[in-house]
């Protein structure tokens, strides 16, 4: 859930305000509110205990008379009501409840003496010899005031929230900044590009990458002078063997063409080595017919004859044309090398995503030999294994993710298939 710095940093922001606004909720009862309620109860306890030791002193016409007086307002503040008030104890905030357990734990009134109304109002039950009154001598605050404060808490922590995310969205734009202009490098020769001067440790991680991209676009300039020399250096030697063995009229036909078929097999070890070390990410996509690019990988391979072609007539793909060629030459070429005829070359093109299948009924490869010979220079068992440098398939899953597509195996119980998936190459068909 907390998968980005954002969500964490935002995370840990509301977990710190949360926190402290509920330290100040403690301390805010602790050494504010309990004291004053306490003092409160406290105040009303003894008005009370006097004005009850007052009535019991007068006679029933002086208590009459007194509650009169109380009641024609000539004490200020003080209410008379014969009744107790309808809305009493109705709902009772936590400040209320509070109030009455101070009274009846600390001072020994009883909670049926004692009612608070809906505006906060304290009334105490006063015994005549006539009949009693309740008298209001208090008033307690008709808001709660934890209520308020946490109200007021919950504002400001939204408050809060809002200004640390958007503070906090300003620092990872130049992440996000940084994460676009990386994901824009496909292939080592990309330069990375970013103007990004704040913060401090942000740019000079910008500017370390900037220094990391001039050294791989020399080490790929290097590579590539590599290649070719190497290209240049072999091929050069081997053609001109070739001819020496052309030219080679009264030598034995077997050792010569044994020795062809060494120099053959020196350049398509060499082609793959030179395939694989060139990557494929360097090239350009472009529309092509599939049918025909399929045809040509099977004519491409050793015995054409044996594989059977299923595919779309009129489609058009984009794709990186070599890769895709050189992909399924490699594939086919390991189903005639390794597997069982037949042979089956399958392309089916649905959502816009292409798959190649090849198929042969050969014993196949477990999962775990899989993912071991799609590493470079892998080889594998006698099954599946043979001559080569162990670049077909590794050259194949190079291939899939120039396409940002993936390689499959599939092992059934008669045939075992090889899926190429390539997503988004429809141009038409």
């Amino acid at each position: 859930m907390l998968d980005s710095l954002l969500k964490q940093n935002i995370a840990v922001l509301a977990t710190a305000i949360l926190g402290a606004l509920l330290v100040s909720l403690v301390l805010i009862f602790g050494l504010v509110l309990r004291p004053q309620i306490e003092r409160s109860a406290a105040d009303t306890a003894q008005v009370f205990r006097s004005l009850e030791l007052s009535f019991r002193q007068m006679d029933p016409f002086q208590q009459i008379h007194f509650a009169e007086a109380l009641r024609a307002g000539e004490a200020p503040n003080v209410l008379v009501a014969d009744t107790a008030p309808a809305d009493a104890n109705l709902q009772r905030s936590w400040l209320s409840n509070y109030f009455l357990r101070v009274l009846s734990d600390r001072h020994g009134i009883r909670d049926t003496a004692v009612l608070i109304d809906a505006e906060g109002r304290v009334w105490a039950r006063m015994v005549t010899a006539d009949t009693p009154y309740w008298l209001s001598l208090k008033a307690l605050p008709a808001i709660d005031p934890v209520a308020g404060l946490a109200l007021a808490s919950g504002i400001a922590l939204l408050a809060a929230l809002a200004g640390g995310i958007a503070l906090q969205r300003r620092i990872s734009l130049p992440l996000k900044h940084l994460e676009e202009s990386v994901g824009r490098m496909s292939k080592p020769s990309d330069a990375y590009r970013s103007d990004i001067k704040r913060p401090r440790e942000i740019a000079a991680v910008s500017r370390a990458l900037t220094d990391m991209s001039v050294r791989l676009r020399a080490a790929e300039v290097d590579r590539a002078l590599m290649l070719a020399g190497i290209s240049h250096d072999l091929r050069t030697p081997l053609t001109k063997l070739r001819l020496t063995l052309a030219m080679l009229k009264d030598a034995d036909p077997d050792l010569v063409a044994g020795a062809e078929r060494n120099v053959i097999h020196i350049e398509s070890m060499l082609g793959q080595s030179l395939d694989f070390a060139r990557g494929f990410e360097a090239e350009e996509t472009r529309a092509v017919q599939l049918r025909p690019l399929l045809l040509q990988a099977i004519e491409a391979c050793a015995e054409p004859e044996v594989v059977v072609l299923d595919s779309p007539t009129d489609a058009v793909i984009r794709v990186k044309e070599v890769a895709l060629l050189r992909a399924v030459v490699n594939l086919l070429t390991n189903a005639q090398r390794y597997g069982k005829f037949p042979i089956e070359l399958s392309a089916q093109i649905g959502d816009g995503n292409l798959s190649i299948s090849v198929r042969d009924a050969g014993p196949g490869i477990s999962p775990t030999e899989t993912r071991e010979l799609m590493r470079p220079f892998a080889r594998g068992n006698a099954a599946r294994g043979g001559e080569g440098m162990g670049l077909g398939l590794a050259i194949v899953a190079q291939v899939a993710t120039a396409h940002r597509g993936t390689l499959e195996f599939e092992q059934g119980a008669e045939m075992f298939t090889v899926h190429l998936r390539i997503p988004q190459v429809i141009v038409c068909e």
